[in-house]
């Protein structure tokens, strides 16, 4: 009978439902929810962003990313650069593999005035590339740090093994010389171990060996650690 039908959920009902769903670690019935919730609003980016990583886990990988870029595209049609910054971000740790999430990310980073936070997503995206034998996507994304930061040490350091693995193992050594310039502590004695594992010999050895026993010389440019501040005057009594 008409009057015991069941009314039909709001779609605040339908993405609650899917929420608990998902809580409880039932993917499919929360993609469903979720699915059904974006009927209505395509491009809604909470969903989208919600949905993306429950169809990574069922390996639609190009419906997870789909959702991921509509929520990033939807913020930025509205302005909101931060919060699409926020959604790439996102979108890399559940697609470590997908450079193109990295170079938005840092595109959108540079944009807002936020070179250090570009030049960080795409050195980890490039390490994690390197990780997976992607070598040329890897040295792509760390040009691409040195580009927005070129002093960037750990750019550097990552860069150089995967020149000299291609073959320019020239390249690779102005890359660490540079790097060596600037460098002083710590950061010179990474630097010279890591050109000591490029090119072993006794010459290499003893200079990081003696980096490694050495407090450093001061710093003649900016690395990737802000400058320590002049401590203020004391005022007079």
């Amino acid at each position: 009978m008409a009057l015991f039908r069941r009314k039909p959920r709001s779609r605040a009902e339908v993405v609650a439902a899917a929420d608990r769903a998902r809580t409880r670690g039932r993917v499919r019935a929360a993609i469903e929810g979720y699915r059904e919730a974006l009927a209505s609003d395509p491009s809604d980016p909470s969903i989208n962003v919600k949905l993306a990583p429950l169809l990574a886990r069922i390996g639609d990988v190009e419906g997870g990313v789909r959702c991921f870029r509509a929520a990033a595209e939807r913020h930025l049609a509205a302005g909101f650069v931060d919060r699409a910054a926020a959604v790439c971000v996102n979108a890399t740790a559940v697609f470590p593999l997908d450079a193109g999430f990295r170079l938005e990310a840092a595109r959108l980073n540079v944009q807002r005035g936020r070179k250090a936070d570009a030049a960080a997503v795409l050195v980890d995206g490039g390490r994690t590339l390197a990780r997976a034998r992607r070598r040329d996507a890897a040295a792509s994304l760390l040009r691409r740090a040195l580009e927005i930061s070129p002093d960037h040490l750990d750019a550097a350091l990552a860069l150089a093994p995967l020149l000299a693995a291609e073959g320019r193992r020239g390249e690779a050594r102005a890359l660490l010389a540079a790097a060596e310039e600037r460098a002083a502590g710590r950061e010179l004695r990474r630097v010279r171990w890591v050109t000591f594992r490029l090119a072993p010999s006794p010459a290499t050895f003893v200079r990081a060996l003696a980096a490694s026993f050495s407090r450093g010389r001061p710093r003649r440019g900016p690395a990737n650690q802000p400058s320590v501040r002049a401590a203020p005057e004391r005022r007079g009594r």
